[in-house]
Order: structure tokens, then C-alpha cells, then sequence
């Protein structure tokens, strides 16, 4: 089956995110259209880069990546698609697709010919492009293979003694904290807003209301409260820095 994911900043109370569908299932209507989210807060391109890093592996080899968070719509950004080893993704050059490039990953600008909306790229080119995509056609067939692409590198950890310097990358639903250190690095304990946060395994090992530090399942560790919502609890935003002790 032919499956595009879509992930945007349109919310959920207009009618934009059934107008790309629509323009999508034009094209062919059995393709599968999988709803990552349409929850981001506006314009935040660096957690949607986040949550397509974070959700795209779970898809099967040929799934095409739909991303619209694009403030620089109807601007000189270019329109895109990245062909990599296993997956296909479509939107705009503006970093969104910065946490997935890697050295086998090529570019190509969507040549734009028909007349399109200056406010609705999402509609108007890239939802047909993913469906094209989807049933066979190369990213190739719609544009020149391009190399100086706007990017933004990961949060990088830096050690000093025996503490790990980072930061929160990602703030989900429930209010977890999610940081930029690997779960594969062994830590004692991380320190946020001046409080020490104990190590757990798991969120129920926490007493309720405590904050705590579990090995995350997107790779990172981070920080929660049991039964509680660690971003009210700390009164934190994306970009917070954080103190690991390491073993």
C-alpha cells in the first residue's frame, strides 16, 4: 500500500489539513495518509525537524514524508524533496529536514510552473508532489538535484569533567522534557533549574508528583514528573539547559 505521512503546523479548527488530503486522494485515492501531528505550535520548524526525526524510521521502506511547517511560504525558500536510503520527503527548505540528512540523502527544488496560491504551498505544490512520489514518479522528474540546502545542526552535548552539558530539544504532550543526551550514556542523575533529578527506570518507579530521569523511547533521556506535568512543574521551554552527572 502507497502511505504518505503529513505533519504540520495547521492545527485541527480550519479546513487546510482536508484540502491537502484532498488534493492528495485526487491523485489517487488509495493512497494511505497517516497523521503524524498537526498539533505544532506555529512556525516551530526545529520540533517538527524533531518529531520527523523521532517518528520516521516506524514507517515501512518507500513511505513518503509530507511536511508543511513553512513560515517562508510564497517567499524565494525553495520547495524540496530529499530521496534517501529508504524514505522519500517533501516540503520546504527551511531546516525542517535538518535531523535527516546524512550522505546518502540527495536534494531536488520542485520546478513550480502551474499558477499557484502566494499562502497555500501545502495544497498547491507539495501534496500533489507527495502523491506523485508515492505512486512511482522519481524526485528527479520534478526538478534539478541541488547541494546548498538551509539547515541547522543537532544540539550538540559537551563534557567538561564529569558532567554532561545539554538541553531540552522537545516537549511532548504529557509535559516530559525530552533532552539532547543519548539514553545510551550512562548518567547518575541530570540537574534542571538548580534541582537534581533522581535516575528511574520506569515513570511508575517515580512517587507521585516526584521529578524524575527515564532512558526515553526516542533515544534521549528525559525528565517527568509521575502523574504530573514536568514542564508546569519547572516552569521550562524548549532550550533549557541541563547538568548530567556521569558514572
Amino acid at each position: 500500500m502507497r502511505t504518505i505521512t503529513f505533519l504540520s503546523d495547521f492545527g485541527e479548527d480550519d479546513w487546510f489539513v482536508a484540502a491537502v488530503k484532498g488534493e492528495i486522494l485526487k491523485i489517487d485515492p488509495n493512497i494511505n495518509i497517516i497523521d503524524i501531528t498537526h498539533k505544532i505550535e506555529p512556525h516551530d520548524i526545529k520540533s517538527a525537524a524533531f518529531i520527523l526525526k523521532s517518528v520516521c524510521g516506524n514507517f515501512p521502506p518507500g513511505t513518503v514524508h509530507l511536511v508543511v511547517v513553512d513560515p517562508g511560504v510564497g517567499s524565494e525558500r525553495k520547495p524540496i524533496i530529499i530521496e534517501a536510503e529508504k524514505y522519500s520527503f517533501v516540503g520546504p527548505d527551511n531546516g525542517v529536514f535538518s535531523y535527516i540528512y546524512d550522505r546518502l540523502t540527495k536534494a531536488y527544488a520542485i520546478d513550480v510552473k502551474a499558477k499557484i496560491s502566494a499562502t497555500f504551498h501545502g495544497r498547491d505544490i507539495f501534496a500533489p508532489v507527495a502523491a506523485r512520489v508515492a505512486i512511482g514518479k522519481l524526485p528527479s522528474d520534478f526538478g534539478s538535484e541541488i547541494h546548498d540546502l538551509h539547515r541547522f545542526e543537532f544540539p550538540r552535548v559537551t563534557k567538561r569533567a564529569n558532567r554532561l552539558h545539554g538541553e531540552i530539544l522537545y516537549i511532548d504532550h504529557f509535559g516530559n522534557l525530552i533532552t539532547n543526551i543519548p539514553n545510551t550514556t550512562d548518567v547518575k542523575n541530570l540537574n534542571i533549574s538548580g534541582k537534581e533529578v533522581a535516575l528511574k527506570h520506569f515513570y511508575g518507579e517515580g512517587v507521585e508528583g516526584q521529578m524524575i530521569c527515564i532512558k526515553g523511547s526516542s533515544g534521549y533521556y528525559e525528565i517527568a514528573c509521575y502523574k504530573g506535568d514536568a514542564k508546569r512543574f519547572l516552569n521550562v521551554a524548549i532550550g533549557e539547559k541541563i547538568v548530567a552527572s556521569i558514572t
